[in-house]
């Protein structure tokens, strides 16, 4: 097996952490609906959906990128992307906090410059 690059490790334990965050969410959202401490029932099922499935997604993508599997690759470019766009809705609005949007502004940003890295783009591209 041959060794994976320092930034490589890198972007594969900030990810594993972000599916980590998503996981921890959708139980917590689970337990919620499960307290009827909602104010939709189909609403809440459907984010429930969409958080496990998120999760899901991402924790495929570590995988893959761990694996140096070649799919993998753009699709974590493409979740550092959705991260990122939430983590700057994070910080106006009538909820805004800008703790939340920092927290995952800086891994998100973090993770994509080392997966956009030329080095780390080499190890996916066709040989």
């Amino acid at each position: 097996m041959p060794k994976h690059p320092k930034a490589l490790l890198i972007a594969v334990a900030i990810i594993a952490l972000e599916a980590l965050v998503l996981w921890g969410f959708g139980i917590w959202s689970i337990v919620a609906l499960l307290q009827n401490d909602n104010t939709s029932f189909v609403s809440a099922l459907f984010l429930i959906g969409l958080v496990l499935a998120a999760a899901l997604w991402a924790s495929n993508i570590a995988l893959g990128l761990a694996k140096l599997k070649r799919w993998s690759h753009t699709p974590g470019l493409i979740l550092q992307l959705l991260v990122a766009s939430i983590a700057t809705a994070s910080f106006g609005g009538e909820f805004g906090n800008l703790l939340v949007g920092f927290a995952l502004l800086i891994p998100s940003a973090a993770a994509f410059f080392l997966l956009f890295s030329a080095k780390i783009r080499a190890l996916f591209q066709r040989d």
